[in-house]
């Protein structure tokens, strides 16, 4: 079976669901063409989920052909993003290289260094960063903190292949974070561990236990599955924005807090998870003391502060 796939205007943030759920409607198709000719914007979280299908798709055979680059309107913005190279497609560089510093991560692969992708996504978000007294020293260790939790679950639980992406957004004052892979989801992932339940879990369910402290798709140390958990309270903290899309199921924390639960419109499925954030620059200057405040609340540390009296 052959299916065509002509990418929408805008994969943002209304047109982001729609756009997984038609990713989805082609994970049985021997062929697929995808037509970039419409295409307008996109964000991190649609470049990631893009990369990882198309290269999913790749590893299991499928022909992948790509039509209408040469009357999309950001195709050179797609090149220096790095998603055609990510999805083997090599075009004549007909583009500016922008400097990347201070705007742009484009997508990377998710490999075993995780720990250097992490440094590598902090330091292009928030350059200088990564010295102590530095004004970006904040938002660096957020960006750190978040890549590198979210590439390591990737690399240890989702037995596919991930992709990371980052964008700033200087006139909102707002960095974009995302995280892709056309793995196995959460839901299996909790079941190949036989978690309890979770061979009666939707991928909602599975999705919201796994935001839950002490809550791992891996069997060993106690003080793994912290996570999610931590990501999602630092982004309550700081007032962000976070969605974490696996199988059928969409959980969202937007900016007033109230987390919602929803599955993926149109009975859409989204092979794999992805986790995209966005957080203000300007309320993780004390990063420090988020992430204590963010372990308080996962029941991980007390709250409160110590008083004690010495006596001679």
């Amino acid at each position: 079976m052959r299916a065509l796939f002509v990418l929408p205007a805008q994969i943002n943030a209304r047109g982001l669901l729609p756009f997984l759920s038609q990713l989805g409607e082609l994970r049985h198709a021997e062929e697929i063409a995808l037509d970039f000719s419409h295409l307008r914007r996109v964000t991190p979280a649609g470049l990631t989920a893009l990369a990882a299908s198309v290269n999913g798709w790749q590893r299991q055979n499928r022909g992948v052909a790509f039509h209408g680059l040469s009357d999309c309107a950001i195709t050179g913005y797609l090149q220096r993003m790095d998603l055609l190279s990510a999805c083997r497609v090599q075009l004549p560089k007909g583009f500016q290289r922008h400097e990347a510093q201070g705007r742009f991560v484009p997508v990377r692969v998710i490999d075993h260094d995780v720990t250097q992708l992490g440094r590598d996504v902090a330091g292009c978000l928030a350059p200088g960063g990564e010295d102590y007294d530095h004004p970006m020293a904040g938002l660096y260790d957020l960006a750190n903190y978040v890549i590198t939790e979210v590439a390591n679950n990737t690399r240890q639980h989702s037995a596919g292949v991930g992709y990371a992406a980052a964008q700033v957004t200087r006139t909102e004052g707002f960095v974009r974070i995302a995280l892709a892979d056309d793995g196995i989801g959460m839901l299996r992932s909790l079941q190949l561990v036989e978690y309890p339940g979770s061979d009666r879990f939707t991928d909602m369910e599975a999705i919201c236990k796994s935001m839950e402290p002490r809550v791992s798709c891996k069997v060993g140390n106690p003080n793994e599955g912290v996570g999610l958990t931590l990501v999602s309270n630092l982004t309550r903290l700081a007032k962000g924005w976070l969605m974490i899309v696996s199988g059928s199921g969409v959980v969202t924390i937007p900016r007033d807090l109230q987390t919602i639960v929803r599955t993926l419109p149109d009975n859409g499925y989204y092979r794999g998870t992805l986790v995209a954030g966005s957080f203000p620059q300007q309320t993780t200057r004390d990063f420090a003391d988020l992430l204590q405040r963010a372990k308080i609340g996962a029941g991980l540390l007390r709250g409160g502060t110590i008083n004690a009296t010495f006596e001679a």
